[in-house]
């Protein structure tokens, strides 16, 4: 399966394990290359790194950002239009109470 999110990392690295338990938690769907595992996935964060191994890489369609912090993976998935799922629960329950309070 293809999604829009891909995550190139390594299954022991604590930073790739924050992102992917980010994304998990926000009912994100991605995609996970290792590139321990997987020859190509390597290759491709090797590129990015100029030959040296950084990650984790997060990968929308239009833009590539290495090992970002929380809050830096928060944002770029506001600016991609795909919030994390608490966001989305707290906006749902927001509109809801301002019905609520039209009705009364």
């Amino acid at each position: 399966m293809t999604t829009r999110i891909r995550v190139y990392g390594t299954d022991w690295c604590h930073s790739t394990f924050g992102v992917r338990e980010y994304l998990m938690n926000a009912r994100l769907e991605y995609d996970f290359f290792d590139i321990d595992r997987d020859p190509r996935a390597d290759d491709f964060v090797r590129a990015l790194g100029e030959g040296r191994r950084r990650y984790p890489v997060v990968v929308f369609p239009d833009e590539i950002v290495t090992n970002p912090t929380v809050s830096e993976l928060g944002q770029l998935l506001r600016d991609h239009g795909a919030e994390p799922a608490a966001v989305r629960h707290n906006a749902r329950i927001a509109r809801r109470g301002s019905r609520a309070e039209e009705d009364s």
